[in-house]
């Protein structure tokens, strides 16, 4: 694995996902974070210089093998006990999200029913937003008001998904005794 500032790495992730100012781009760019992190802890496991793993790894990780895809390389990592539980089933549920907001399309918001039922059962989230994060006294409030406090929710959950995002690829990048 290359060595890295692991601030500029944290600073590349918080930038990448900061930027993203709908929740299908934000997904999508933490879809790609993911793949990458995994590729990255893939290549210094299998993509030895040995020749012989080469030969037998490499077609199985180019992008028309069995192992291209982000769910079946995180099953890998989990069954070679690379990667633990509790984040192969954040990122499982990170990938969820994904194909959630690939399938509502791009005007799908952070505040959506079926994004924010999925966040909340991501632990590594749910223990960063606030306990009074789902109280809803809005009814009674200004229209402006319930747009002001709204997007005051969809930037607490955004920073909330960046800091769990964060922590997660860091753990990705940890050194291995296979590596």
């Amino acid at each position: 694995m290359p060595k890295f500032s692991r601030l500029k790495f944290d600073i590349d992730i918080v930038e990448t996902l900061s930027e993203a100012e709908t929740a299908y781009v934000f997904f999508t760019a933490s879809f790609d974070l993911f793949e990458d992190a995994i590729d990255v802890l893939i290549q210094n496991v299998f993509r030895k210089d040995d020749y012989a793993v080469k030969y037998a790894v490499d077609p199985l990780l180019n992008n028309k093998g069995p192992l291209a895809h982000l769910t079946i390389r995180t099953k890998l990592l989990y069954g070679l006990g690379l990667l633990s539980q509790k984040h192969y089933q954040y990122i499982d549920k990170f990938i969820t999200l994904k194909e959630i907001v690939q399938s509502e399309g791009k005007s799908i918001d952070f505040l959506s029913p079926s994004l924010l039922e999925l966040i909340n059962t991501i632990s590594a989230v749910a223990e960063i937003l606030p306990s009074n994060f789902d109280d809803d006294q809005l009814e009674k409030s200004s229209h402006y008001l319930v747009q002001m406090k709204q997007e005051q929710k969809r930037q607490v959950i955004k920073s909330a998904l960046i800091l769990a995002i964060t922590e997660i690829i860091k753990e990705l990048h940890k050194e291995t005794p296979l590596s």
